[in-house]
Parts: C-alpha cells; sequence; structure tokens
C-alpha cells in the first residue's frame, strides 16, 4: 500500500479513459444523494445482484464524506465537500470516493484498513459485531462498522490512497471493486 506516493491527478486521468459512471467533485447534499441513488440503479439495472451491492457500497462511502470531509462548501450551507466516482471496468465496478482528512487521522486510517484487509469473510463478521458493542471512537460516529461492512459487501479488500498537502490536511481516497456477475460476464463474451 503506497499511502503516501497517491498522485490524486495522474489517478483521475487514468480512470477518465475508462467508462465512467458517476464522477462528482463538490459539495454533498441529501438531495444529490438522492439524484446520484437514483442514476446508480438505473445504469446497473441489467446486473441486479451487482447493482444492490454497488449501490450498498456507494452510500455507505458517500455517507463517510458526509460525516468526515473536513472540507466545507463556505457557501450556503457549509456541505461537507468530496469527491465521488464509480467505473465500469469489463470485470468488475471501482468506488473511488476522496476527502480532506486531517493529518493527524492518517495513521488511525492506515491502521483501521490493515485490520480489515487481513481479515476474511468470518472474522469480519465477528470484527464487526465487536465494533458494535465497542464505545465509538472521538471521531467516528459508526466506530468503522461502515468500512468492515463495505469490505463484507464488496467481497475484496479496501484500497486507501493518501496525499499529504502543506499544512494540517491531506486527501484520502478510498477504492472498492466490486466484481461483475460472473453469468453476465460470460455471456458478454459469448
Amino acid at each position: 500500500m503506497s499511502v503516501k506516493d497517491f498522485n490524486f491527478f495522474e489517478y483521475h486521468t487514468q480512470i477518465n479513459r475508462n467508462n465512467v459512471l458517476l464522477s462528482y467533485k463538490g459539495p454533498l447534499t441529501d438531495v444529490l444523494l438522492s439524484e446520484f441513488s437514483r442514476d446508480i440503479r438505473k445504469k446497473l439495472q441489467e446486473d441486479p445482484k451487482t447493482g444492490k451491492k454497488v449501490f450498498a457500497i456507494f452510500m455507505e462511502l458517500a455517507q463517510n464524506v458526509l460525516y468526515y470531509s473536513k472540507e466545507v462548501n463556505h457557501f450556503g450551507n457549509k456541505d461537507k465537500v468530496g469527491t465521488l466516482v464509480i467505473v465500469d471496468t469489463p470485470d468488475h465496478y471501482k468506488l473511488i470516493t476522496g476527502n480532506l482528512v486531517f493529518k493527524t487521522a492518517i495513521d488511525r486510517l492506515v491502521s483501521k484498513f490493515e485490520v480489515i484487509n487481513s481479515l476474511d469473510r468470518e472474522a469480519l463478521r465477528e470484527y464487526k459485531r465487536q465494533l458494535r458493542n465497542d464505545p465509538k471512537g472521538e471521531e467516528s460516529k459508526g466506530a468503522g462498522i461502515g468500512l468492515v461492512q463495505v469490505a463484507l459487501t464488496a467481497e475484496n479488500q479496501l484500497e486507501i490512497k493518501i496525499k499529504e498537502f502543506p499544512g494540517d490536511f491531506a486527501f484520502y481516497a478510498l477504492v472498492v471493486n466490486v466484481r461483475k456477475n460472473a453469468e453476465v460476464s460470460e455471456a458478454e463474451t459469448a
């Protein structure tokens, strides 16, 4: 995990070469999330099983931006600002979210992802139960349960990318891959 060498702009250029289903950078509101969710369901209706997974993960990741982004829109309602991207690749959907975090949170974030990625499915379920019973951390609105649920739903490891900036902030990107339905993929290649 090359956490500190991440170049978001290079990464964004790379993903733009693929089939982007959703790409948004700006203030997030409940109304926007409702519109995005309607678009996602419509675009993924041909593969309902995978579509439900992508939708559930997208909503969890979008909520993380709403809860934890340290960038705020100073016009209007002080909405949290972040990046939401969904890319359609031949064998999976790639969900990417990004937002500013305090540099002081980086070690805790990296540690959390290392734990999540080290666990198999059954251990993730147990860890989720354990987190439900633990007192919440000072920054956490859900004790990290959402990230564990994302890993369980995606059935894939989570990728974290961090780019530090001068001052107190870093850009934190989370990448989740959701494998497409095997039957659909085989039918498309036939």
